[in-house]
């Protein structure tokens, strides 16, 4: 059996390429294609986290991105102008929402973000150190799976008799593409010192 691609990022890696945005600054931990560029809008689908700095900010607006949050630490409170407010939980609740709605948030925190295009769909949650996750077997080509820890974890992937054992710290990203047709089901488990040592993000093909 193949290996699944994996790329593993360590946390100084991403110390050197802070944004920073109207609120606070953001970390880039992944994006999709491989020459995709924030900047000028032009991506498929971005994995980041970001600080939130600002008592109050406004979202930058993204007209034709859907959006997940959630929040690692601190507190937020969302507005959508005309839709609705929701208080989010730390390491708890997502909100999703569409980029071109303007949105503001009061509080500061730090949060993890998913940016899908039309074409994708996807979603984040936490991981908790008792379970074993199994990640999405999607009816697509390829599936995306992030895991960004929020602690020093040990982690445990296993695929068709295939088993691979990390080591990671707080801070560090791991991206795991793989085709759920060729690898049937794969599982995730970790152990730490902490209850919800990682977040995830899982990308695939959609309508």
């Amino acid at each position: 059996m193949r290996e699944a691609p994996m790329t593993i990022a360590r946390k100084k890696e991403f110390e050197l390429d802070h944004k920073r945005w109207s609120g606070g600054i953001t970390t880039q931990l992944a994006i999709w294609p491989e020459d995709a560029d924030y900047a000028s809008r032009r991506f498929d689908w971005r994995i980041s986290s970001a600080a939130v700095e600002d008592e109050r900010s406004t979202f930058t607006p993204l007209p034709g991105v859907h959006r997940h949050i959630m929040t690692l630490g601190g507190e937020m409170t969302l507005t959508h102008e005309g839709i609705r407010t929701r208080m989010l939980k730390p390491l708890s609740d997502v909100e999703e929402f569409e980029g071109e709605w303007r949105t503001t948030s009061v509080g500061r925190c730090t949060d993890f973000n998913l940016m899908l295009r039309a074409g994708f769909r996807g979603r984040i949650a936490p991981l908790h150190a008792a379970d074993v996750t199994t990640l999405p077997s999607a009816p697509s080509e390829v599936v995306w799976y992030g895991i960004y820890f929020t602690a020093d974890a040990k982690a445990t992937i296993r695929y068709d008799g295939y088993r691979a054992e990390l080591s990671q710290e707080r801070g560090d990203f791991v991206l795991i593409s793989y085709r759920p047709r060729l690898y049937g089901d794969v599982t995730l488990s970790l152990s730490s010192s902490s209850s919800i040592p990682a977040v995830s993000a899982a990308v695939w093909r959609g309508i």
